[in-house]
């Protein structure tokens, strides 16, 4: 099986910092990692995580998710696909779940839409296991709140939290997705062994 994962979840869930955790635990076994963050890991997807994130042109929800779908399959062809045919894990911070929770189910486009635009982009080129970290909207607005950076595009949203806290917990994603989700609750250490043994289960 793939050796492919991606870590979802509403911004504040802690999921950039399970990533580093993941990828650590494997190296501590001998095994070769990469990371990836979504947008961006090449050239052309800093580029466009520039424009999504921090850029203040006006996009549509369809225009949104078609700037994450190219830098994703930027991403896909100049690193992710290169890594596991070395037969190296790649751990992604967000993958196309992303796109079906904000642009789809909490955007305007509808998870039906998203999905089918990460279909045609990306097809079978899709993490093994997606492992969606929950959270209440109130922890994350707290942590939110106490960053000292202002927030970006997506985060400075009204009621963007609620929405995307709720789309996690219903989105189906593509076809054929293996979703599993983890309790984002209690220190850094519990949720990291939770999301281990997902992968030990799941991947072994």
């Amino acid at each position: 099986m793939s050796r492919f994962v991606a870590l979802e979840g509403a911004d504040g869930c802690g999921k950039s910092t399970q990533v580093d955790r993941l990828a650590q635990s494997l190296r501590n076994k001998g095994e070769q990692v990469v990371t990836v963050r979504e947008p961006g890991s090449t050239s052309l997807g800093e580029r466009v995580r520039d424009i999504l994130l921090d850029g203040d042109e006006p996009l549509c929800a369809e225009a949104e998710a078609l700037l994450f779908l190219a830098s994703r399959a930027q991403l896909l062809e100049e690193v992710i696909e290169p890594a596991l045919a070395a037969g190296k894990w790649v751990i992604a911070d967000r993958f196309h779940i992303s796109t079906v929770v904000y642009q789809g189910i909490a955007g305007e486009l509808g998870e039906e839409r998203a999905a089918d635009l990460c279909q045609v982009v990306i097809g079978d080129r899709r993490p093994a296991l997606n492992i969606v970290i929950e959270i209440s909207a109130e922890k994350i607005q707290e942590r939110i709140d106490s960053r000292s950076s202002a927030g970006d595009r997506f985060e400075s949203r009204p009621g963007i939290y609620d929405r995307t806290v709720a789309a996690f917990r219903q989105v189906r994603g593509i076809a054929g997705d293996r979703i599993v989700r983890v309790d984002g609750s209690g220190t850094a250490e519990q949720v990291a062994a939770r999301i281990e043994k997902e992968v030990a289960l799941v991947l072994r």
